[in-house]
């Protein structure tokens, strides 16, 4: 008998090593719905593993957005599940997310309820949940960071924006990194907008100023690696190093497309450079902001840029404006104080943290007249 059990057991873990896209349902809202999950080969139960939402586009699928991004392939790498959940049906019959149109169709409770899903049946991170998504699953990305702030570290939108309507609603309690990526010849979501849906620029300068920056950017072109491809990119950064950035990959003359993919939606897909490896680059930098009272009150506006470099690994310092008494305290992820100081009429500070375990902190500082923070990410 122990000998048959052993055999089936083995049997089990074999089947689960292998069977690496595993699809579910489940009743939400009165919807039966569904969804696909890729396991990455290094899966183990022993690690915590971020997870990746990829969100289809109009009339797409959660296997037709795997296609497109082969975001897969990074996944076996990086180690982190990738989430395809499918839409519902429009009056159309087209599959589609309720992205703050109104529809009456819960998408945002369904991801809600699906990152527990995942959570209940896998080792996972809840600290890095993320979202992606071309076109209509770029702006439920954005739905999401409205709506999901507590849930959803950072998200990445490709050739999608947000619905003006939700714009004016749209404020979270929390800062959130943010990545944009679109083409300025995209004629499906044009980069100056529409009647419906926010430009670019007016997207990124709504989450600029919800994440407390600055109109300070950089611009680095990306180099010009496919001669054939009729379009260019660059990366714009707004307030590089800043601790809830604003990313803009801007492509000139590129369409309705996923940058790096062999699928051909609509216009010039740019082939400099692969979006998927950028998305996971760019989400692989941040973690969620933890909700403990410490760090919950601090406004987005009063998120300040760490000046020097970040990542550091001896020193963390920061020059104020001022001279004044305050308390300064280093917080990990899970929000465990893990140093506090006393200062008296000073004016800054420098601190030895090579005794920090290598990973992400937040450095809150609280005089009697205000209270700021900062993330670092410390180095070994």
């Amino acid at each position: 008998m122990k000998s048959i059990i052993l055999i089936v057991s083995l049997l089990l873990s074999c089947t689960l090593s292998f069977a690496q896209n595993v699809t579910g349902n489940f009743m939400h809202n009165g919807l039966n719905r569904a969804y696909t999950l890729y396991i990455p080969a290094n899966y183990n139960v022993a690690n915590t593993h971020p997870i990746v939402f990829n969100l289809h586009g109009y009339t797409s699928t959660g296997t037709q957005q795997a296609a497109l991004s082969n975001m897969n392939a990074i996944a076996d790498t990086a180690g982190f599940i990738v989430a395809y959940p499918e839409g519902t049906l429009d009056a159309s019959s087209k599959t589609y997310w309720n992205s703050g149109y109104g529809t009456g169709v819960d998408d945002i409770g369904f991801i809600d309820a699906l990152i527990d899903t995942i959570a209940a049946n896998y080792t996972v991170d809840l600290q890095r949940v993320y979202s992606t998504g071309l076109s209509n699953g770029a702006i439920m990305s954005n739905t999401l960071a409205c709506a999901l702030n507590h849930r959803i570290a950072a998200i990445a939108g490709v050739a999608g924006t947000m619905s003006i309507l939700q714009q004016t609603t749209c404020a979270p309690a929390n800062p959130i990194p943010v990545m944009q990526i679109h083409g300025t010849s995209d004629v499906v979501v044009p980069y100056l907008g529409n009647t419906v849906l926010l430009g670019v620029d007016a997207l990124v300068n709504h989450w600029r100023g919800h994440n407390g920056l600055t109109n300070t950017f950089s611009t680095t072109p990306i180099a010009n690696t496919n001669l054939l491809d009729g379009s260019t990119a660059e990366l714009i950064q707004y307030e590089t190093g800043a601790s809830f950035p604003v990313h803009l990959i801007r492509v000139t003359n590129g369409g309705h497309s996923w940058p790096g993919s062999g699928v051909i939606i609509s216009g010039t897909t740019n082939m400099d450079f692969d979006a998927s490896v950028e998305i996971w680059k760019f989400f692989s930098q941040y973690s969620l902001v933890t909700s403990t009272s410490k760090l919950a009150d601090v406004s987005p506006a009063n998120w300040v840029r760490l000046t020097g470099s970040n990542p550091i690994v001896d020193n963390l310092s920061w020059e104020l404006d001022q001279e004044e008494d305050y308390e300064l305290t280093i917080y990990d992820l899970l929000g465990k104080a893990i140093e506090h100081r006393s200062f008296q009429n000073n004016r800054g500070w420098a601190i030895d943290i090579r005794r920090l375990e290598a990973g992400t902190y937040f450095a809150v500082y609280t005089s009697p007249t205000q209270k700021k923070a900062l993330k670092f990410i410390k180095n070994k």
